[in-house]
């Protein structure tokens, strides 16, 4: 039976529970087709904004019907604005600064005169992917449903960011009262008809294991692709393990996945591997971005070559800048192809030290990068810092206080992920890539992880493990 699109929005509070590729971002765009007013529309990832913006987008959903905004970015607009500066933790230090925001903003929404902001400003709320929700952020939506008539959309098999605080059960009355009372469910795989419909079963059948506990074994799934390798024999160039996941280099629109949420080092080393081809998603949060604008803002001009080598050294590849710079600042070259390239990086970057302006800063960044065989493994970090430089010589601020509000920007209008892709599922959860790539499957220890990072596949699903057969669950000592 069609879903009611009209009595979905009807209620007070209502609540959809679907599978990834099953539609609920299509419901998302029909409620606002039939709805009055704005609607406020909030997610996790700054990813996830892009990604629902381009569907909306391509229906061509009128931009006045709704607003898109993570709950991080959302919260913080309105606490930043009402509350005093001194009171706020910093933002570098996130396990104090978020809590705050959330903690902050339950307070700020149950005053009648931010109460009647939202009301004045929205008609209505959408929480997405409602099951990645805290106990802290499900408390500020209650807060909201008595403002705005409150839709709620998520999956108990897509709940992964649970390393803060407890996650809501979508299943508790507790938690949920009156949602429960009117839930729907859609149970039919969409995003895969057109494309390759007999991967969206098998997607459909690994989920249905890693819900009963069981064992997935791939090589029984037609439409998966599965290449069993030893880890290791991807950093040899002769192994056909080198040899196919290279081959991802000729693809658009392909994202790779590796299993190690945490850690940035392991897919830098095997980007580089492939000469930067697989541009490094980062976390909108990650600490470097915040570290290194304090690095800038502590500079002192005797210290200024060396600042940018610290600086280079976090952002291009150390082999290619070996040639160039060590920790004390230029190395002088005998060579006259290399005295002519490196001449004008010098110089501007004795203009710098001279002058510490974020300006002269910034433009020896980019002649950096520049230089032959320098490559930028993280192009985030290197176009926000490069960005915040220029934003703080013109607006007059810190570079720190710059770097906030360039993040800042990045958690409201979102990150489009596109080309060819490597990030974790915490990195991807909501994007839709055409091939996705899984590197290490035998390391993932969650099957919630596992199911978001396969379900990212719209037409090709390629599994590199060690084992075709792997049990993702953590083993309970």
């Amino acid at each position: 039976m069609a879903m009611d699109y009209r009595e979905f929005i009807s209620k007070d509070k209502s609540m959809l529970i679907a599978p990834a590729g099953y539609g609920k971002t299509h419901t998302i765009i029909e409620c606002l087709r039939v709805s009055d007013g704005r609607q406020l529309v909030l997610t996790h990832t700054h990813a996830g904004i892009a990604s629902i913006n381009e569907k909306i987008r391509k229906e061509k959903v009128p931009a006045s019907k709704f607003s898109i905004e993570t709950i991080s970015g959302f919260t913080q607009k309105y606490v930043l604005a009402f509350c005093r500066a001194d009171e706020i933790p910093s933002q570098d230090d996130a396990k104090a600064y978020h809590p705050f925001i959330i903690r902050k903003a339950i307070e700020l929404f149950a005053m009648q005169p931010i109460r009647g902001i939202l009301k004045s400003t929205y008609a209505g709320l959408f929480v997405d992917e409602y099951q990645d929700c805290t106990l802290s952020q499900h408390e500020l939506v209650t807060q909201l449903c008595g403002i705005l008539p409150t839709r709620i959309l998520g999956d108990h098999m897509q709940g992964i960011f649970d390393f803060n605080d407890d996650l809501v059960d979508l299943t508790d009355p507790s938690h949920l009262g009156g949602f429960l009372e009117n839930r729907y469910t859609l149970d039919q795989p969409k995003r895969w008809e057109a494309s390759n419909a007999k991967l969206g079963e098998d997607i459909k059948a690994v989920r249905g294991s890693l819900e009963r506990g069981e064992q997935i074994d791939f090589s029984k799934h037609e439409s998966i692709e599965l290449h069993v390798h030893k880890e290791i024999e991807v950093y040899d160039m002769r192994s056909d393990y080198y040899k196919k996941l290279g081959a991802m280099r000729n693809l658009n629109g392909v994202l790779l996945i590796h299993p190690d949420n945490f850690g940035l080092a392991p897919r830098k080393k095997i980007t580089s591997l492939f000469n930067n081809a697989f541009r490094l998603l980062e976390s909108v949060d990650d600490p470097d971005f915040y570290a290194l604008a304090r690095e800038v803002d502590a500079c002192k001009p005797e210290d200024a070559l060396k600042c940018v080598s610290r600086l280079a050294y976090a952002l291009f590849n150390s082999t290619a800048l070996k040639t160039w710079l060590n920790e004390r600042g230029f190395i002088r070259k005998s060579q006259e192809a290399e005295q002519k390239a490196i001449a004008p990086v010098r110089a501007a970057a004795e203009r710098f030290a001279r002058s510490m302006s974020f300006l002269d800063l910034a433009t020896v960044l980019r002649m950096l990068r520049r230089l032959p065989k320098v490559v930028c493994y993280r192009y985030e970090l290197f176009h926000s810092l490069v960005g915040a430089l220029e934003n703080a010589h013109h607006g007059s601020l810190s570079a720190y206080e710059s770097m906030v509000a360039w993040r800042n920007k990045m958690r409201r209008i979102g990150r489009k992920a596109e080309g060819r892709s490597f990030g974790t599922t915490l990195l991807t959860k909501g994007l839709e890539f055409d091939t996705v790539v899984i590197l290490n499957a035998q390391k993932f220890t969650c099957p919630k992880n596992l199911y978001v990072a396969i379900s990212r596949a719209k037409k090709r699903l390629i599994i590199f493990s060690s084992t075709p057969i792997i049990s993702p669950y953590k083993l309970k000592g």
